[in-house]
């Protein structure tokens, strides 16, 4: 598996991030955007696989709305971040079945087969050490218990095409990832590769790791991503640890639908949900 540049260790890159995600005011103002309109689609995910009632560990919930808007679905949740300033807000909304606690989720503070769901949205592509997340999620969900990931599908080809073709008639690009066409083309090359690497080279999974960009100003658009993350590697691992793939992606409108359902592993987005 590939890792972290030899400059830096992945446990000085976790560090590092605590430590930026711990104090960035900035990063605070943009997860303000994290609303429940923004969230719409990833409640409406976990809701679709977890039965009435479940316990739900919400990890890197950031501002906490998203574990609010499953406990006011019914939920047992507990909604976790590695930073207390992120939380600070969420306090309000605890009640009985409604927890926050920090903490980091490669060192979860829960008893084996403690929770019937483990979700994430927009957490996995920050993690400078996935390996050791994902085995700590398999270690507390329950036998019979799902994994539900979501978020950006970072080794796509299909996204820095569209930005290579947007910027081609003069369109704006996308921050960090496309901002040119010869960036946007470089990275649809890139991803291409990956994606070949990936689905028909190995069987294992191969976590390509990325040197985040932890400006005191956080510029979003995922320049703090750790892991070039892909559901290809999510699914490799997943199967070696017995689990089942119940959905290896999950679209929102009619062209989402459509790429999730022929072409699940190159969808800009990751939609997974995995069974213990």
């Amino acid at each position: 598996m590939l890792g972290m540049p030899a400059s830096e260790s992945s446990l000085q890159l976790r560090q590092r991030m605590r430590e930026f995600y711990e104090t960035s005011e900035s990063y605070k103002e943009l997860l303000a955007a994290h609303d429940e309109d923004y969230l719409r689609h990833y409640i409406a995910l976990v809701k679709r696989y977890s039965a009435s009632g479940a316990k739900i560990l919400d990890l890197g919930c950031g501002n906490g709305i998203s574990s609010r808007e499953l406990n006011q679905a019914g939920y047992d949740v507990v909604g976790t971040d590695i930073s207390p300033l992120f939380l600070e807000d969420a306090c309000k909304w605890e009640n009985e079945w409604l927890k926050y606690q920090v903490c980091d989720v490669v060192e979860l503070p829960y008893a084996d087969e403690s929770f019937d769901v483990i979700c994430s949205n927009e957490l996995i592509e920050h993690l400078p050490d996935v390996e050791t997340a994902l085995s700590e999620m398999v270690r507390v969900v329950r036998s019979g218990g799902k994994v539900i990931l979501s978020g950006p599908n970072l080794c796509s080809p299909i996204t820095p095409f569209i930005d290579w073709i947007r910027l081609i008639f003069g369109k704006s690009g996308r921050p960090v990832w496309g901002e040119t066409k010869k960036q946007a083309f470089q990275q649809f090359v890139q991803n291409c590769k990956y994606y070949i690497r990936k689905r028909y080279m190995s069987k294992t999974p191969q976590f390509i790791y990325r040197d985040p960009d932890l400006q005191v100003d956080a510029i979003g658009g995922d320049a703090d991503s750790a892991y070039y993350a892909n559901p290809i590697d999510l699914a490799q691992y997943f199967k070696m640890n017995g689990f089942t793939i119940v959905k290896k992606a999950v679209g929102f409108g009619l062209k989402g639908r459509f790429v999730a359902k022929i072409f699940p592993y190159i969808s800009p987005y990751i939609t997974m949900v995995v069974q213990k």
